[in-house]
């Protein structure tokens, strides 16, 4: 049975293209977008929001059933001119890639409750052995468990692997990458959640020594 998967696009926008700004070209453009995403079929849902560190990049993600349905879309005869009508908001170019995210939808660690999310990439070899990869897994899931009960302003988590291998500059060749999503009720929620015994007796948990990096930052998503 085919699996769901979610696209995930960091795309950098041009200066003064502002996709929340009522009437403005940029937000004409991605309303575009997202209309002709709801035309697709197999499309879910969609949720987007820039990073709160770096306001220039919007983080897209894109629900699917499976990698062929997407694959479907991108096989249209429209889809390249779709693709050049987004581009025209977009400096330089976009990083996709695709997660099988747990829960699907992973709405409870993106929109809701969930005022802002911590999103973590861990990078790992691509050889790395399933018995590493079982044990992340596991420890993963005790770490969620700390956050249920010791985090406050804590909102839901949803994660799991990227489908492709990706390139990191920390790393020689491809890598084999976790994608995880933290719901926050606010940075500084998750901010003072760093400073507690709890997360410095725990955070070992999210920090393999097979790890070979990680990137972090904030998002706040809107689901549509």
């Amino acid at each position: 049975m085919a699996q769901p998967v979610v696209e995930i696009i960091r795309m950098p926008l041009q200066a003064g293209a502002r996709i929340e700004d009522p009437g403005s070209p940029a937000e004409k453009i991605f309303n575009d977008t997202l209309t002709t995403l709801a035309q697709q079929e197999h499309y879910q849902r969609a949720y987007y929001g820039t990073q709160v560190e770096n306001p220039s990049i919007l983080q897209f993600y894109i629900g699917w059933a499976s990698m062929d349905a997407h694959q479907k879309f991108m096989n249209q005869p429209y889809y390249a001119p779709f693709v050049k009508h987004l581009m025209s908001i977009v400096d330089g170019s976009l990083e996709v890639h695709h997660a099988q995210l747990s829960p699907h939808p992973p709405s409870v660690a993106l929109t809701g409750t969930t005022n802002v999310t911590e999103v973590v990439e861990h990078y790992f070899s691509a050889d790395i052995s399933e018995s590493d990869r079982s044990s992340f897994e596991n420890n993963l899931k005790e770490f969620v468990k700390v956050l249920e009960k010791k985090a406050e302003g804590y909102t839901g988590f949803a994660g799991g692997w990227v489908v492709e291998e990706l390139e990191h500059k920390e790393i020689e060749g491809k890598a084999k990458v976790w994608h995880s999503c933290i719901g926050w009720q606010s940075v500084d929620a998750h901010m003072a959640f760093r400073e507690t015994q709890e997360f410095k007796d725990n955070v070992h948990l999210m920090r393999p020594e097979s790890k070979k990096a990680t990137t972090m930052h904030h998002v706040s998503f809107q689901e549509t």
